[in-house]
């Protein structure tokens, strides 16, 4: 592999008294309230399995950079050599600390000391389950993406992120003149369901209406993020300001759309990776997913909701154990 390529994984530990209090401190001070739920912050104790994947499946990567609040995990091993622990406060500004803002975290991950040019950015939620080659993130230097027109069809709170992500887009870029200077990109038959949307979108609309978002790592350069630091500093550096997420947010999404609109991709299937959730106490059909190999990487999403969580959460601890029983180098 003639060019590096990092991982990062940002991990928090809400089960941790100290950071609930530290949080319910600052949560007073703020005029709008956290709207989180309890979810994004639940354990389920599986990062070591996703260290273990990583191990296993891309032997190859460069560096691990572990970005966290400054909590640390008791089993890793903190002499790893392919482990980097990151704090918050090596790449963010004093003032913006701490945070509980994940997109405040994120639109400045270009910043961490020592990171390659060439990075993937892994959700805590997304584990290795085959093996995996460079080519599954990076070709030419390029980032592998799939480019797809979408519909923002508001349902929660999250999505002012997309809307304003998009909206900084059409301020800078042509949706006609983006189409047609990469056609090949835009219209690939890899993905005949995403083309599809995508030829349907092409004319209602002379602006972005949306992008199709894929719940996987994703591929950046350093520059990529460059790029639209220097075009929308004060938006970017303001996001990172924001202690807990705010309506004015944008996120590393927008760094996603800002090089699909340059062209900066190269086209890779999406279904090279999965995803399922966990929404009750029946994970047979996410158990057996995971189980298969049939995806490189499974993204495990948290929508629980049911009443056996311990017993759940043991079950699906028992099927990684099936698949990543021996322990890691970045285990102790």
């Amino acid at each position: 592999m003639s060019d590096k390529i990092d991982f990062i994984v940002e991990w928090v530990n809400g089960n941790d008294p100290e950071w609930q209090k530290e949080k319910a401190k600052y949560i007073g001070n703020e005029t709008s309230k956290d709207n989180t739920g309890a979810q994004r912050y639940r354990d389920w104790d599986l990062m070591r399995y996703w260290f273990r994947g990583v191990e296993k499946y891309a032997p190859w990567v460069n560096k691990v950079y572990f970005v966290t609040c400054g909590q640390r995990l008791d089993w890793l091993n903190e002499k790893c050599e392919k482990l980097v622990l990151i704090d918050h406060k090596d790449y963010m500004p004093k003032e913006a600390l701490p945070t509980f803002n994940s997109s405040a975290i994120e639109v400045g991950l270009h910043k961490i000391p020592g990171l390659s040019e060439q990075f993937v950015l892994f959700n805590d939620d997304c584990f290795p389950t085959a093996p995996m080659t460079p080519e599954d993130f990076f070709v030419e230097g390029l980032p592998c993406d799939y480019a797809a027109l979408d519909v923002l069809t508001p349902s929660n709170d999250f999505e002012y992120l997309r809307m304003n992500n998009v909206y900084v887009i059409n301020k800078f870029f042509s949706k006609s003149k983006v189409l047609s200077e990469n056609r090949s990109k835009w219209f690939s038959l890899k993905d005949p369901k995403s083309l599809y949307r995508t030829l349907a979108l092409r004319k209602p609309w002379t602006t972005f209406s949306g992008f199709r978002d894929y719940h996987v790592p994703l591929s950046f350069t350093k520059q990529n993020y460059e790029t639209v630091w220097a075009k929308v500093p004060d938006l970017m550096y303001n996001t990172q300001m924001h202690r807990f997420r705010s309506k004015d947010d944008v996120s590393s999404w927008l760094v996603r759309y800002w090089r699909l609109c340059e062209g900066k991709f190269y086209v890779k299937k999406p279904n090279r990776f999965g995803y399922t959730f966990i929404e009750s106490d029946d994970i047979d059909g996410v158990i057996s997913q995971l189980e298969n190999h049939k995806k490189k990487i499974l993204c495990i999403n948290d929508e629980y909701k049911g009443t056996e969580f311990e017993n759940t959460k043991k079950r699906l601890i028992e099927s990684f154990e099936r698949i990543l029983p021996e322990k890691s180098s970045f285990e102790i």
